[in-house]
């Protein structure tokens, strides 16, 4: 450990260690938030394009294939459309944070500490697939390797997660 005058010890390596795997938890748990939101979401429009189905289909309004397609492009169109709301507009809004960043305590900001444009919103959420991919590994992978802790998303779109000390309710 090395100080100089005037500033604080610097962590041992194994606590910056600690530190990368503690925020891909923070990172992967808060992405599971925000994915259950949309998939819940999307669930509870499907059930109901059942149920409104259903007697459609029984008094011959529809065809019965109606029965099985209506409630699967209903999940994924509603599903694809909270998780834009959830990763794009609510960010935007509300200072960088999510529903699953709330609860977890983190918000996005660029490079020099400000707030994202729609654009870098819009570009995480496009690297958001490739991140994604083998469950989320590739992110945690990134967001362990990197010395700012960055997913692929955060890189290309030149922005980080960090911790959110006071949480803007309403801006």
């Amino acid at each position: 450990m090395t100080t100089s005058p005037g500033s604080a010890p610097e962590p041992p390596a194994t606590d910056r260690a600690g530190e990368r795997w503690g925020m891909a938890g923070r990172r992967l748990v808060q992405a599971v938030l925000d994915w259950a939101l949309a998939v819940g979401v999307g669930v509870f429009v499907a059930l109901g394009t059942g149920l409104v189905t259903i007697p459609l289909v029984r008094w011959g309004f529809v065809p019965p294939k109606l029965i099985l397609w209506g409630p699967a492009i209903a999940f994924l169109t509603v599903t694809y459309a909270c998780d834009i709301v959830i990763q794009i507009w609510i960010p935007l809004r509300r200072g960088g944070i999510t529903p699953g960043m709330l609860v977890m305590g983190l918000r996005v900001q660029t490079l020099r500490g400000g707030q994202p444009k729609a654009r870098a919103y819009l570009i995480r959420w496009v690297l958001l697939t490739v991140d994604g991919l083998l469950l989320g590994l590739v992110a945690v992978v990134s967001i362990v390797a990197t010395k700012r802790r960055q997913r692929l998303g955060d890189l290309v779109a030149r922005t980080l997660v960090v911790r959110a000390d006071r949480v803007p309710l309403g801006r």
